[in-house]
């Protein structure tokens, strides 16, 4: 059976249609929210129960440097690098990067709030969880991304993207010196989530970074090898280094086939999300990496799943019928369920891989 997954740190739902699927199923009142600052919050196991899900999830602590502070202009808070972020539906967006103006190098250090990974709190609860979840089920155990963004992209929140990428042309040891600062940091919470509950972890979440847009990199491959590669190898080691039998998976969003080679030179052993757009051939990248990584994701959250019942079994059909020949494939939205999608469809997803991702899986059956 194909399987699936849905609550991940790139594929979860987010409130507003998490509160209509509970009235929806009837399961009751929501869980308490798992982080703030967000508007994907909630990690209910019931609703993964009622789904059908394969997957269950550990996630780390947070210590934001505030609560979320509603004013005239919405909400805002800040983050635990002293980055505030501001409500811009459906999502939060960084506000002023704090280093947006800091061009001499020394200044990093002091405008941006290194965090303390010293603090208990960071991993409160995960080796429960996933002791639990590995000895009294048959689950597979992930650990949620330890930060929402990665290197790349936690750079670009500090500095701003146009500034940071024009810092890795024009300015590269102000890039790399950044970079490093930032990887230090996700680099000792991966740490930190590994000695808590590594032994029972099948999968972690490598903190997410875009490196694509819809049709291309934003970045060249050799801009790549040379500032993001070398970050990317540090956390891969941090993981294998505890339990080599950790897998691994990666999140970029956009067209991200000319990098690939790249990350599963890194040891990736997962990619997210493969996103279904003009731009990248799902099946010629099936055919020439499917041996070599596990792709999950695939589904397209912006036509298919707002769009009618059968537009999501065809939907399903279609990625099971291009990724899941020969194994390899977990389906799961391609990024976070919106609430534009009708409750009826989320169920229908997950129906139809029950129903179509049965192995031996044949691209002509489906």
């Amino acid at each position: 059976m194909v399987p699936t997954a849905l609550g991940g740190g790139s594929y979860g739902i987010v409130d507003d249609l998490y509160f209509r699927l509970l009235k929806f199923l009837d399961l009751g009142k929501p869980v308490a929210p798992f982080r703030v600052g967000h508007n994907i919050s909630y990690m209910d196991d019931r609703l993964l129960e009622k789904l059908g899900t394969d997957l269950r999830y550990c996630w780390p602590g947070r210590l934001p440097n505030s609560p979320v502070v509603t004013g005239a202009n919405g909400e805002t808070f800040y983050d635990s690098f002293g980055q505030v972020w501001k409500r811009a539906l459906p999502y939060y967006n960084a506000g002023d990067p704090l280093l947006k103006d800091a061009d001499n190098i020394h200044e990093i250090d002091h405008l941006v709030h290194w965090p303390d990974l010293s603090d208990p709190r960071w991993m409160a609860g995960v080796v429960e969880r996933a002791r639990m979840l590995s000895e009294q089920t048959d689950y597979f155990v992930v650990m949620r991304m330890v930060a929402s963004h990665g290197p790349f992209q936690t750079s670009c929140d500090l500095r701003g993207t146009e500034t940071f990428l024009m810092d890795m042309a024009l300015n590269p040891e102000y890039a790399e010196t950044l970079l490093d600062k930032v990887t230090t940091v996700l680099e000792g919470l991966i740490k930190l989530a590994m000695q808590a509950g590594g032994k029972y972890f099948d999968m972690i979440e490598l903190p997410g970074d875009d490196y694509a847009g819809n049709t291309n990199p934003i970045m060249s491959p050799a801009m790549f090898r040379k500032f993001i590669k070398p970050c990317i190898k540090r956390l891969v080691i941090a993981v294998k280094e505890h339990n080599p039998n950790t897998k691994i998976m990666l999140h970029s969003d956009g067209a991200i086939t000319k990098l690939l080679e790249d990350m599963i030179d890194l040891g990736i052993d997962v990619i997210h999300p493969l996103e279904p757009l003009l731009a990248t051939d799902l099946t010629a990248i099936k055919e020439k990496f499917g041996q070599q990584v596990t792709f999950l994701g695939g589904i397209d959250i912006s036509h298919a799943m707002p769009g009618s019942r059968e537009d999501v079994i065809a939907e399903a059909r279609r990625r099971i019928a291009q990724l899941a020949p020969g194994g390899g494939y977990i389906l799961a939205p391609s990024n976070h369920l919106q609430a534009d999608v009708p409750i009826e469809n989320v169920a229908a997803l997950f129906q139809s891989a029950h129903e179509f991702g049965k192995y031996p899986i044949q691209a002509a059956e489906v």
